[in-house]
């Protein structure tokens, strides 16, 4: 069986297989001011994975024609217009904050309909035998016989008209007395149920009562692991082995296509970069590498072009995030949310309140190595040092 060649001459749309000057699916492109990387749009959006093939056909190949690229987007914006009205929907629901307006049941009413009484039969006889009468004196002036020689006889006879008053009717029943007009009782409406409130759920990743904290003869803090015994010296440490260990939140490796290694989702651009020589999103005024595209866009506003939506009026600071600022806004306020629960003492800062929790507990970290004295702070022990042991500084 012979095969058709298939001859490309320009670039190919991996979507439509359309031919023409097309853009490359991983390369980053800018519109309306947020960086698009095509085939990543796919693969979120869609769950279509387009792998470049290697050699000479992998540029002309790997690309997407504006028609695609406008439907890609559309289906990106709806999908992420689906997920954004059903998680309102759904945060409104929980809170008991939609509510269905019920139609208002109507009473009919009683049309009252007056009904005469109708005419007994001792009434028609009355009415019938009169107007017998009546026609008994009319004959009684008729002449004998016509100017013609006709005679009444030779008439054809006519039927006697019968008004509708005059025609026997069999009686209709007397009403009965009507009976007054029942009215439904509504039944009032059923009270809302007052919603019970849910118990609060443990987070992901709770790790505050898993661990025993406790301090060496050196000051320094272990954090050991109740479940397994494992100790670490930091917290983040602890934080990262309960996570991935105790409670298997280990984060999902992706394959790469073009190989059969796997990689953290954040790593997946330095392989591509190191392994098959596809660039990383990196930042053209100071080069410096990002994980994704959107991390570019935001570095380049605020380090390179100063721009930033959380700005400090009292002392004209800037800051990235909404966290940072937020955390900045303690220093300029009154407000210490931090109390000691045995000497009422209060702090702006959580570091504080753990610091001062040392003394009641008289646990001192920082030792001097020269006269092995023990003090709650690393100042302290520096102004010891400078005082008692200054050729030790």
């Amino acid at each position: 069986m012979a095969t058709k060649t298939w001859k490309i001459e320009k670039d190919l749309c991996r979507c439509c297989h359309g031919e023409g000057a097309f853009n490359n699916l991983a390369e980053p492109r800018t519109f309306l001011d947020k960086v698009e990387v095509y085939s990543d749009m796919l693969r979120e959006c869609l769950d279509i994975d387009i792998p470049p093939v290697p050699g000479e056909l992998c540029a002309i190949t790997y690309t997407i024609c504006n028609a695609c690229i406008a439907r890609l987007r559309d289906a990106c914006n709806f999908k992420k217009q689906v997920q954004d009205c059903e998680q309102r929907f759904m945060t409104l629901y929980y809170k008991n904050a939609i509510q269905g307006l019920k139609p208002a049941t109507k009473v009919k009413e009683e049309i009252e309909v007056s009904i005469e009484h109708a005419q007994s039969d001792t009434d028609a006889d009355i009415v019938l035998k009169k107007e017998d009468e009546d026609d008994d004196d009319d004959n009684h002036f008729l002449g004998g016989d016509d100017d013609d020689g006709m005679s009444d006889d030779d008439l054809p006879i006519k039927p006697p008209k019968q008004s509708v008053s005059t025609m026997k009717t069999r009686p209709k029943p007397k009403p009965k007395p009507k009976a007054p007009p029942v009215v439904k009782k509504l039944k009032p409406p059923p009270k809302p149920k007052k919603a019970e409130p849910k118990p609060a759920k443990e987070k992901k990743g709770e790790e505050k009562e898993e661990f025993t904290l406790t301090v060496g003869a050196d000051g320094k803090e272990r954090f050991t692991c109740k479940a397994c015994g494992k100790s670490f010296n930091l917290k983040p440490l602890f934080t990262q082995h309960y996570r991935h260990v105790h409670l298997k939140l280990r984060p999902k490796l992706r394959s790469c296509h073009l190989c059969n290694e796997k990689v953290l989702p954040w790593l997946r651009p330095f392989h591509m970069e190191e392994c098959h020589g596809l660039p990383a999103p990196s930042c053209g005024a100071c080069g410096r590498k990002f994980a994704f595209p959107g991390q570019v866009a935001r570095h380049q506003k605020f380090f390179h072009m100063g721009e930033s939506a959380h700005s400090c009026e009292p002392c004209d600071l800037k800051f990235k995030s909404r966290s940072e600022y937020n955390h900045h806004l303690i220093k300029h306020g009154d407000v210490k949310a931090y109390k000691c629960e045995l000497c009422d003492k209060m702090y702006k800062w959580k570091r504080g309140l753990r610091m001062h929790m040392l003394v009641h507990n008289n646990i001192r970290r920082h030792v001097c190595h020269v006269c092995q004295e023990a003090f709650f702070q690393q100042s302290s022990l520096k102004y010891h040092q400078m005082k008692k042991h200054p050729e030790t500084v």
